[in-house]
């Protein structure tokens, strides 16, 4: 197709209406007919190209208008889903979008209103056809999860010293350097911290994002908001991501030093995210971030001026989800989980413990109620447990379970990648990463965050302790984000602190 970019694109006037009244057309109103206003009204239908340019397409989302006459003024609007009018643009020219939600209609309409000085007003109707997505794409299924609403937070885990936000050397080396090990960094400063930072900002007014539990909502429509740790808003705004490549890092740094860079660019309005401010630059908001990493609990951000060179200096964001539980556990794709013998210091990731000692943000940050725990390697010593009584290759710190997304399936390896067993497995209980769900006792209502569901036999050493071999298929989900996965399994009837069994696994 014909690639056309309009020069009347620019962002910031994208999708906004110049003025929601009727605009007073100054022809004679013997001129002011329906077939006038059909005639000089004419629009071009677009595609968003990843670029942020615009193709012609017979199905697109983007609408580009122009009024024949240029004393003609014209106001283009639709319905909302409650039968309100809702305007979409409005003047001599402009742009519009329209795109239904997933599983919406793709026959739309709109209307473009005319008006003279008389008070006489004419309409027109257009009926158009329209994209609407089947699925999100993988970059907003990272970013707001398949159910089109996602929760972020910052990342105090990226770092020893906590930090989530700082500045670094620009691009000294691949992205993937910068993802894993902060390779540039010169320094991060933890959110507690931020309140000593306010210098950086563009008011030195602490807002209550200077937290380590303020948060961000992405939805699916493109708004994202920003909260205090108490749910007050401070900000609000539209994002989208301007280049992408399915996750692959395809996109040279601004320097041009690094061909192997970010994975894309996403484009915000000013100030939206959490501590927005590019560092040492007066209080600046930039709109374009490089992706460094973005996956189902995970998203890294650099922001560096044009110009910036090697080494030069860029600021740097890091934050986590934990609401969005198949883009944690499978990426929605295929993700690999291994035994986590960093959980305790004895390096057990198997045991048994007593039941809802207290909540449940107890046991997965302390430890608490655990009487036991396995390191992996000492498991061919507690084979009594399992129904057959041999070794599989499980009992190594090396063997590992994947989660297919498309395919609902789980397999567990020993560490050489042999299969051992597989099964379905779905989350049947979630609610946001909140911990929702109660204790089997009812002792804890804070407990839980889900169920996981498995066939009988499927994830690492699946054996309830002393019970002969027991295999559950129902697992209390207490900690999964993109890292960490905690399981619990309780027998019906299970009293606190009564004998249940406990399983730790962190990302391959």
């Amino acid at each position: 197709m014909k690639k056309i970019i309009f020069g009347l694109c620019a962002v910031a006037g994208l999708l906004t209406a110049c003025d929601p009244s009727v605009d007073s057309i100054s022809a004679p109103a013997s001129d002011l007919t329906q077939s006038l206003v059909e005639s000089e009204f004419s629009f071009k239908q677009c595609a968003l190209n990843e670029d942020g340019s615009y193709t012609e397409a017979a199905d697109g989302n983007y609408f580009f208008y122009t009024v024949g006459a240029p004393y003609k003024s014209v106001v283009v609007y639709n319905f909302d889903a409650d039968g309100n009018e809702n305007i979409l643009a409005s003047g001599f020219s402009g742009n519009f979008k329209i795109q239904p939600k997933r599983g919406g209609d793709p026959n739309q309409a709109f209307y473009v209103r005319a008006a003279d000085k008389d008070g006489t007003v004419v309409e027109v109707k257009k009926d158009v056809t329209v994209y609407v997505p089947t699925e999100l794409s993988s970059d907003m299924k990272f970013l707001c999860s398949a159910d089109g609403v996602k929760t972020w937070t910052w990342d105090t885990s990226f770092r020893a010293d906590g930090g989530a936000w700082g500045n670094l050397g620009y691009a000294p080396g691949p992205g993937e350097t910068f993802v894993n090990d902060g390779n540039g960094i010169w320094w991060g400063c933890p959110p507690a911290d931020l309140t000593g930072q306010l210098n950086h900002s563009d008011t030195q007014v602490a807002t209550g994002e200077e937290d380590p539990n303020a948060y961000m909502i992405l939805d699916e429509d493109g708004n994202i908001r920003s909260f205090a740790a108490d749910g007050t808003q401070i900000r609000s705004g539209k994002f989208r991501v301007t280049a992408w490549d399915n996750g692959n890092r395809s996109f040279a740094s601004v320097d041009g030093s690094q061909a192997a860079w970010s994975l894309g660019t996403l484009h915000t309005d000013a100030g939206t995210i959490l501590f927005p401010f590019q560092i040492n630059s007066g209080g600046n908001k930039p709109t374009d971030f490089e992706i460094m990493q973005l996956d189902g609990g995970n998203l890294k951000l650099i922001y560096a001026a044009p110009g910036t060179a090697g080494w030069g200096e860029a600021t740097w964001w890091a934050f986590k989800s934990s609401s969005d539980a198949d883009g944690s556990l499978t990426n929605y794709s295929e993700k690999s989980w291994t035994w986590d013998t960093e959980f305790r210091a004895d390096g057990g990731a198997w045991g048994n413990l007593g039941y809802a000692p207290g909540d449940g943000n107890s046991f997965v940050n302390d430890g608490n109620g655990i009487w036991w725990g396995c390191p992996p390697a000492d498991l061919t010593g507690q084979l009594g447990h399992s129904d057959t009584g041999n070794a599989t290759g499980e009992e190594n710190t090396g063997a590992y379970m994947t989660f297919n997304y498309d395919k609902g399936t789980v397999q567990s390896f020993d560490a050489e990648g042999k299969e051992i067993r597989s099964g379905k497995f779905e989350i049947t209980a979630w609610e946001k990463g909140n911990r929702s769900f109660p204790s089997i006792d009812g002792s804890q209502a804070a407990w839980s965050l889900g169920t996981l569901h498995t066939d009988a036999g499927s994830i690492l050493f699946p054996f309830q302790i002393n019970s002969g071999g027991n295999k559950p298929t129902d697992f209390e989900i207490m900690q999964l984000d993109g890292s960490h996965m905690k399981l619990i399994y309780a027998a019906t009837g299970t009293g606190s602190w009564s004998e249940a069994t406990w399983w730790a696994f962190k990302k391959k």
